[in-house]
């Protein structure tokens, strides 16, 4: 490790736009953190000095500032799309998963679990179910789908004559 030449910081950013960077980000540790360390290392500090002085991997450190050179400040924000484990429905099957319980009387999160056996060929659990149930608003008690807005006639609608 004899003779390295030090990273250099790209000049994506002015030093008051990372200030204010900085400024932004004061509750957000993680994008705090990376902003800090962009900014020591622009000023002069070494990698390592910065790392130690952050209490990050020397590894993390040189990732977030080949990140920033490449491909600027936007590079730094956490990527979430890719995460979790997706769900065995489609979209389009939710969507008409939810069509078909809408005709349903009585329905039970173990009646909702054998149409989607039945339909799709798929075998969640009964929580998954509920799950699924939540995820389609409706609620646990009855089997009524929650209205997101009232009709504009409600009142008159619920009045007695």
């Amino acid at each position: 490790m004899v003779n390295m030449v030090q990273k250099r910081v790209k000049n994506h950013l002015s030093k008051n736009e990372l200030k204010s960077m900085i400024k932004c980000f004061k509750n957000n540790c993680r994008m705090y953190k990376k902003f800090v360390f962009i900014n020591m290392v622009r000023d002069g500090k070494k990698v390592s000095e910065a790392c130690d002085i952050l209490n990050i991997g020397e590894s993390t450190g040189h990732k977030w500032l080949d990140l920033y050179n490449e491909k600027g400040p936007e590079s730094l924000y956490p990527n979430y799309q890719n995460c979790g484990r997706h769900s065995m429905m489609s979209d389009e099957q939710l969507d008409e998963f939810s069509r078909i319980i809408e005709n349903e009387e009585y329905l039970t999160a173990k009646r909702a679990h054998e149409i989607i056996k039945a339909r799709y060929n798929i075998d969640y659990t009964i929580q998954n179910v509920k799950n699924i149930l939540k995820k389609l608003e409706y609620n646990k008690s009855k089997p009524y789908q929650k209205f997101s807005k009232k009709p504009e006639n409600a009142e008159e609608s619920l009045k007695k004559n």
